[in-house]
């Protein structure tokens, strides 16, 4: 019997999972956001986007993705913009993700 405190080697396998077994069996759609391999030079950018992208219209608050909206990134220097487009309310505008932002408050 090998000692507590001493590490062992486990066998690794792949275990199915419930959301496995059911895409399987056709209950569950295939994710439309599948991210690239890891491997991939861009999989890092690609996360960013799915983490980043408004999810949510900044005028009527309704869903972009469930109303048939769409939000495309581009850069501008080291600004990440997401040009987007509510398809619920027709909004359509720029959503641009800041690191950090210095504002002035006028005096009253």
């Amino acid at each position: 019997m090998p000692d507590e405190s001493t590490p062992s080697e486990v066998a690794r396998a792949r275990v199915s999972s419930a959301a496995d077994s059911a895409l399987a069996s056709g209950i569950l759609p295939e994710d439309p956001h599948r991210l690239p391999p890891p491997t991939d030079w861009w999989a890092a950018d690609a996360e960013r986007h799915l983490l980043d992208k408004p999810k949510f219209c900044p005028m009527c608050a309704s869903s972009i993705h469930d109303r048939g909206g769409i939000s495309t990134e581009y850069w501008t220097a080291d600004t990440r913009n997401f040009m987007t487009w509510c398809g619920d309310c027709g909004w359509f505008g720029e959503v641009v993700r800041f690191s950090r932002v210095t504002i002035l408050e006028e005096d009253h």
